[in-house]
């Protein structure tokens, strides 16, 4: 009897299991829909905050450029006066020397009169420059 009765009412526990299937998919499709959205919304959010660190880094960039620049002139103006320095340096060394060796051979040229007295004269003329050595 009991199947009997299961068999007359088959249609009915059909619809029932039918709308009970339809309600839970449409359950499941509810919280995948929300998973979703939550999901679309914390990318968005970190997409966001990922633009605005790519700016800072840019930002940041910018400015380690223009200081790089800045040390690179600074670099540059330093090279230009060491090598001013340098070559002043240089003539005024390469004028001393000139003018020392120039020295050194009027020294070396020079006349000594021959004797000690004379030799004597002569050195006591030249001392306050031999002095200075």
């Amino acid at each position: 009897m009991l199947v009997g009765a299961m068999l007359q009412n088959i249609k009915l526990i059909a619809l029932i299991a039918m709308v009970a299937t339809a309600l839970i998919y449409r359950a499941v499709l509810v919280h995948q829909r929300d998973s979703a959205r939550a999901q679309v919304t914390a990318l968005g959010d970190a997409a966001a905050a990922l633009r605005a660190e790519n700016a800072s880094m840019a930002t940041a960039v910018a400015r380690q450029n223009a200081a790089i620049g800045a040390l690179q002139d600074q670099m540059n103006a330093a090279e230009q006066e060491a090598a001013q320095r340098e070559a002043s340096t240089a003539a005024n060394a390469a004028r001393t020397m000139k003018a020392e060796v120039a020295r050194a051979q009027a020294e070396r040229n020079a006349p000594v009169p021959a004797g000690c007295q004379g030799a004597i004269e002569w050195g006591n003329a030249q001392g306050p420059e031999l002095g200075r050595w």
